[in-house]
């Protein structure tokens, strides 16, 4: 074990050492002050409001947050190399949230996710049939929410999805593909009910 610890941080440069001890404290202390900085850490900005126990997976390539953003205790973010990661202002993530974002997830302002909803742009691919599932690529398609979004509790956003201006997606609801501008959605997969108003 104590070998494979040591061939592990010979592997790695000086500076992403000292990234690897930054982000194994970052993750191991919530008080409030170390919100503040663990939030300019990730998000580049120590305007948002960062809850208890948010947990980070990689350091994505590109991250703009906007301002008066909340996210909720419990919310956790996985990055890949390449990640890019983009929300505008007023944006609150609530209680639980997942963000798997290996590609490009885009948010604009005034967006609400609900509590233990799922956002995902990354996802196995099954069509290689030379090796397992497990082994294969990942298949990854860019999300995008537009502005005066609503999802629901328990949702789960799906590569490629597309939610445009005023959506409001039911509670645990399966989004796949464009959701259109102003409508109320919901149900496995996500289906048009009705327009706002």
């Amino acid at each position: 074990m104590l070998k494979k610890a040591a061939y592990y941080f010979k592997s790695l440069s000086f500076i992403d050492f000292i990234r690897k001890i930054i982000y194994f404290f970052l993750q191991k202390i919530n008080c409030s002050v170390f919100r503040k900085i663990k939030a300019g850490y990730y998000f580049k900005t120590t305007s948002i409001r960062l809850g208890r126990n948010v947990r980070f997976f990689g350091l994505p390539n590109l991250i703009k947050i906007g301002d008066n953003t909340s996210i909720y205790d419990n919310c956790i973010f996985e990055f890949g190399s390449n990640s890019e990661l983009t929300m505008g202002s007023n944006v609150v993530l609530s209680y639980g949230v997942v963000f798997c974002c290996y590609s490009k997830i885009s948010i604009g302002n005034d967006v609400q996710i609900g509590e233990y909803t799922s956002v995902r742009d990354s996802t196995h691919r099954y069509d290689q049939m030379d090796k397992p599932m497990k082994y294969s690529k990942d298949l990854l398609i860019p999300i995008t929410i537009e502005n005066d979004v609503w999802i629901g509790r328990g949702c789960i956003i799906l590569p490629g999805a597309y939610i445009e201006k005023g959506v409001i997606v039911a509670a645990n609801s399966v989004v796949k593909g464009k959701l259109t501008r102003n409508g109320i959605y919901g149900g496995v997969p996500a289906r048009f009910i009705k327009m706002r108003g």
